[in-house]
């Protein structure tokens, strides 16, 4: 029995090896696809947030329930949520928009005898910018947690892990942050890394505290 034994030891030790790699391997392959599904999605702009939120559903799947199909999933979750995420993703996308004009506006002042104004304002603008990065980061969080839930909860419950996480929410913004500007230094990874890694981060981080999952991708009621 013995002998007969060792070969099927052998086999589950070779698949299991096998897994593990193929796992390792998920890892880079699902990041780097998910962030590719999620750029496409946000072209238009004012899709960037909704963009970010499939993409977070679908990370959390991958996470909780080994779903690995990250790439399809984004665009699934991007068709069961659009409807409740585009008003808000309009509003960030403006809010943007009209940060990085008037950010333009006074990197152009500081040559001028109007530069130290541009310091001050750019200074009352600053705020603004961490308060919408954290939005962008926070809600897709909300919404991966709380799959069924409204517009109005997702924004509360984002607000919710940035008030009562201050650290975990100033290490997810200077890391995201830096991701980012490093991405705009080596333009090639901006549209493969610029959603999905701050998005894993944001999953992994916020969403340690309170135990809060809702489980695998669902197709929610609208």
């Amino acid at each position: 029995m013995t002998a007969g034994q060792t070969p099927r030891r052998a086999g589950r030790g070779a698949e299991g090896w096998e897994a593990k790699t193929l796992r390792a391997l998920a890892y880079p392959a699902n990041i780097v696809l998910g962030g590719l599904a999620a750029t496409l999605l946000a072209i238009p702009v004012v899709t960037a947030l909704p963009a970010a939120v499939a993409l977070a559903r679908a990370l959390h799947a991958w996470r909780v329930d080994g779903d690995d199909a990250v790439f399809t999933n984004t665009f699934r979750e991007f068709g069961a949520t659009w409807r409740r995420t585009l008003p808000t993703g309009a509003v960030t996308a403006g809010a943007g928009a009209l940060l990085l004009v008037d950010a333009l506006f006074l990197v152009s002042r500081l040559g001028t005898p109007d530069a130290g104004f541009a310091v001050l304002a750019a200074a009352a603008a600053l705020p603004v910018a961490v308060v919408l990065v954290l939005a962008f980061l926070a809600i897709p969080v909300a919404a991966a947690r709380h799959r069924d839930a409204d517009a109005a909860t997702w924004r509360r419950e984002a607000a919710r892990l940035v008030v009562l996480q201050p650290v975990r929410s100033a290490v997810v913004l200077v890391l995201s942050t830096g991701l980012v500007a490093t991405c705009m230094l080596l333009p090639t990874m901006l549209p493969f890394l610029a959603f999905s890694v701050p998005g894993y981060l944001a999953l992994a981080t916020w969403q340690t505290e309170g135990g809060a999952s809702d489980g695998g991708p669902q197709e929610p009621t609208e």
